[in-house]
């Protein structure tokens, strides 16, 4: 379609739909900033979660102009599926949609863009990104030269990352909440104080993001003035009544007691007043940082182990934390009163299934207030993903489709392995929680074919933790949207496994059947 013609549609103000394929407790802070972006700018925005709503009838409802997907690659084919119904919609109804991706998924796999036939892409931030491509399209122009954009494969990326973040406003909770009002009766919400994380972790994407935006003197690591993150907050108390618990969504909230946190501790205190959660890595909570985040009112951290075998977590993942320093912050915890929550994963490349066993007895000797266990996911272009193609436990052609799955998909493990560490991931808390005499029951328990029930109880015993230790208070104040909140909650851990399995299965058809076609 030529530009100026499409141009003709967008004299008024542009209706942009953004899409996601899930909405659980966790905002989506990414796409609720873009949406803040670009009502600022007097556009109106919706939101669209595949999970829940088909993409035809929020077509129908909302004719947007304007469709941003954010997506992770493991949910490329709800976005595929999706897509193909905005490409029937166009058909029909002769308009033009634009169409433009962003997030993990279109920044490590470009060739996606090619691959769904998008308008365009966001490579990394986004922030500049949409109100420069929601400029363009209403002057009826393209989008070449616009930082961090790619509208065609052979372009050349032009890189920027957004160090001011108080110039970023704040988030737009309404996109969620029009969407599902009764997230807005928990009383949790989302904060972020920082982008960017130091550590060089190998299953995480920030090293490769490092490593694709280092240079030219960008800043990586930015965080917003104490002033600007209570603002929000006081903002979103008035706005949105039942504020009582934050969630702090930083990778590390916090890497040493500095002016930040001091001030940040002094003045939460004393202006905000209620219970937070952050994420934390051991070798960062020190004394001095567990005393100011106490002082804060800190209720609860993450404290991630990941594998109780030293080798593997000082070379495997390489995070750099001997087992004493792991366990003495666990202490600085219990002497703060601060709630510990910790996961761990299991199947790692290069371990064994006995490696998963050691791993649950350090985790129980950490004693956090709730564990949790995951199988390992090997997500693309990560360097423990590639280490585990190194090994030869992982194809190179591996489907990342069928990452998200109960059980490990690596090649070393057998079917047995398989089901007994899926089977770990819902004893494993249990067990970290009983006393020495029952310890070995935990290995003939695990070995039983009744996964299903494990799943039923462990879904319920992690529910209760999460719920009551680690965000507590958070719970609806009315027994009716308590009780909804931990049905879905408790619905959430037992059933979404089962059908992200059962998906992948069908969309594994799919793919099959076109290559077979072709």
């Amino acid at each position: 379609m030529d530009l100026w013609f499409a141009a003709m549609q967008y004299s008024a103000p542009m209706k942009i739909l953004f899409v996601t394929s899930h909405l659980f407790y966790s905002e989506p802070l990414g796409v609720m900033l873009l949406s803040a972006i670009a009502k600022r700018k007097g556009h109106q925005t919706r939101l669209c979660v595949l999970t829940r709503q088909p993409m035809e009838e929020a077509l129908r409802e909302f004719e947007p102009d304007v469709i941003g997907y954010s997506t992770i690659t493991a949910n490329e084919q709800f976005f595929i599926d999706g897509d193909n119904e905005v490409k029937d919609y166009m058909r029909q109804t002769g308009r033009k949609v634009w169409r433009v991706m962003g997030g993990p998924h279109p920044t490590y796999f470009p060739e996606v863009l090619d691959k769904m036939g998008l308008d365009a892409i966001v490579v990394g931030h986004g922030d500049n990104a949409l109100p420069a491509i929601l400029d363009r399209i209403e002057a009826g122009q393209d989008f070449s030269g616009i930082p961090n954009v790619l509208q065609s494969s052979t372009d050349t990326l032009i890189k920027e990352v957004i160090e001011d973040l108080d110039s970023l406003p704040f988030l737009d909770r309404s996109l969620i909440y029009d969407f599902d009002p009764n997230l807005q009766r928990v009383g949790i919400r989302s904060f972020q104080t920082q982008r960017g994380c130091p550590y060089k972790c190998t299953y995480c994407f920030n090293h490769a993001f490092n490593r694709m935006f280092k240079g030219d003197g960008r800043k990586l690591f930015v965080r917003r003035s104490v002033d600007h993150l209570l603002a929000e907050i006081k903002h979103v108390r008035e706005t949105y009544p039942e504020l009582r618990f934050i969630r702090f969504s930083d990778d590390v909230f916090a890497i040493r007691a500095d002016a930040w946190l001091e001030e940040f501790a002094e003045r939460y205190s004393a202006e905000i007043g209620l219970p937070f959660y952050c994420l934390i890595r051991a070798d960062g909570l020190t004394d001095d940082v567990g005393r100011l985040l106490k002082k804060a009112g800190c209720c609860s951290v993450s404290m991630s182990i990941e594998t109780g075998v030293l080798e593997a977590r000082m070379t495997v993942l390489k995070r750099n934390m001997p087992d004493k320093v792991m366990l003495d912050a666990y202490e600085v915890s219990r002497k703060y009163g601060i709630y510990t929550h910790s996961n761990t994963m299991l199947g790692l490349p290069g371990t064994t299934l006995e490696d998963d066993f050691t791993s649950i007895s350090f985790a129980r000797k950490a004693a956090p207030t709730a564990t949790t266990f995951s199988v390992f996911c090997p997500f693309p272009k990560t360097e423990l993903t590639e280490y585990a193609k190194l090994k030869n436990v992982l194809p190179d052609d591996f489907d990342y489709n069928n990452t998200y799955r109960n059980e490990s998909v690596l090649t070393n493990y057998t079917p047995i392995e398989r089901r007994i560490q899926v089977n770990l991931v819902y004893l494993g808390p249990i067990f970290c929680n009983l006393p020495d005499f029952m310890q070995p029951l935990l290995k003939p328990l695990a070995s039983l074919p009744i996964t299903s029930v494990y799943n039923f109880i462990g879904s319920i015993f992690n529910t209760y933790l999460l719920s009551f230790r680690i965000f507590r208070g958070a719970q609806p104040s009315d027994p009716v949207s308590w009780i909804k909140a931990a049905w879905r909650a408790v619905y959430y851990y037992f059933f979404s496994g089962q059908k992200q399995k059962r998906r992948n299965k069908t969309a594994s058809v799919a793919t099959a059947a076109t290559d077979a076609a072709s």
